[in-house]
């Protein structure tokens, strides 16, 4: 199946999703993550925001936020197709932007991707799909994947977060897309 029709097909089935679905299976896949020693040792997390029935991120966030550790969330810039990452020190700092995401708001300091002291550690990725080798089906945008072929995302551990449906057997992959170093669904976290 071409990536446009597999991109249909998952973002309607994702829209269909119950409420109480959605609700459960965010617990689950977060609390996955949660209980990984790569979540538990990571300094410096990038989480998105989730929106049209995406894998919620609430536990995750508060974890951060009751941990003091640095808590990362993109903001796109839509003019330059570009995604920033700000840090957000609680929920008081979110607000609606591009595409009704909630980002931080405008007074929220933005990292510098060449910073030395930019070393994300673990950044959880969202999707329309994935496959067992780690490819990733977005949106289309190319967000994400001119984010992480930054430099300074090396050494980071990248872990897409998505509903068991998502994983699909094969994506088409192409030269620009980073490949994720694990899968974490409300079945189970699986390392690739």
């Amino acid at each position: 199946m071409k990536k446009a029709e597999l991109r249909k097909k998952l973002l309607a089935q994702r829209k269909n999703l119950d409420e109480i679905f959605v609700q459960e299976a965010s617990i689950r896949a977060q609390r996955h993550l949660l209980a990984d020693d790569a979540w538990k040792k990571a300094q410096q997390v990038i989480i998105y925001s989730p929106i049209r029935n995406e894998v919620r991120t609430d536990l995750l966030l508060n974890s951060l936020w009751d941990s003091g550790r640095t808590l990362l969330l993109p903001r796109c810039d839509e003019k330059v197709g570009q995604m920033s990452l700000v840090q957000c020190d609680g929920e008081h700092e979110l607000e609606e932007g591009t595409y009704g995401i909630l980002e931080p708001r405008s007074h929220c300091t933005v990292v510098d991707y060449d910073a030395p002291d930019f070393t994300p550690s673990l950044v959880i990725v969202p999707g329309v799909g994935f496959d067992f080798c780690g490819n990733r089906l977005g949106f289309g945008g190319g967000y994400y994947d001119r984010m992480l072929h930054k430099p300074a995302f090396n050494h980071a551990t990248f872990v897409g977060l998505a509903y068991s449906f998502q994983i699909v057997p094969v994506l088409d992959a192409d030269p620009w897309d980073q490949a994720m170093h694990a899968l974490c669904t409300e079945e189970a976290l699986q390392w690739l």
